[in-house]
């Protein structure tokens, strides 16, 4: 017999699951293989161990007083039982409603036409009404003069009274 063969006859025997000839071969081989012997000896330790513990027995009446208390809780429902049952409903539904939104979205983000930057940069940069005054580019070269220039027509503009001002003036 192997050493693989005797260790599940070990386990075997601990249980008292041996046969007689199964047994005799073995004890054959623990005497031959000190390394099963030690191994019979280490798996029946907690078997022994638990024999010698003596049983726990209950206290009178443990079992009626357990059942009551187990049909006093089923009656009454706390409110996070509620929260519970309702969030094994509501969270996959909320799920389904949050996946739905992002698709929604994400659609809508797919499809809207590509912004233009050159004209979203000049919308951000140069007024409507007054485009020529904002473009130094094409007045030629940028000098100091052309800053200068600019500067001063935009300060002009603004301090040169409206019509119904200067009536009243």
């Amino acid at each position: 017999m192997n050493c693989s063969a005797a260790r599940d006859l070990i386990f075997k025997r601990i249980d008292g699951e041996l046969s007689p000839a199964e047994k005799a071969g073995l004890d054959s081989h623990i005497a031959a293989c000190s390394s099963c012997a030690r191994n019979l000896k280490l798996f029946s330790i907690p078997r022994r161990i638990g024999q010698a513990i003596p049983v726990f027995e209950p206290p009178p009446h443990f079992y009626a007083r357990l059942r009551s208390r187990i049909e006093a809780e089923d009656q009454s429902i706390s409110i996070w039982q509620v929260i519970m049952m309702l969030s094994r409903h509501l969270v996959p539904a909320l799920a389904a409603v949050t996946l739905a939104l992002v698709s929604v979205f994400a659609y809508f983000q797919i499809t809207e036409p590509q912004a233009d930057f050159y004209q979203a940069y000049d919308s951000i940069f140069m007024s409507g009404d007054r485009p020529q005054i904002m473009v130094i580019a094409d007045q030629g070269d940028i000098t100091d003069e052309s800053v200068l220039r600019s500067i001063a027509e935009e300060e002009s503009a603004r301090r040169a009274p409206s019509g119904a001002e200067a009536a009243h003036k």
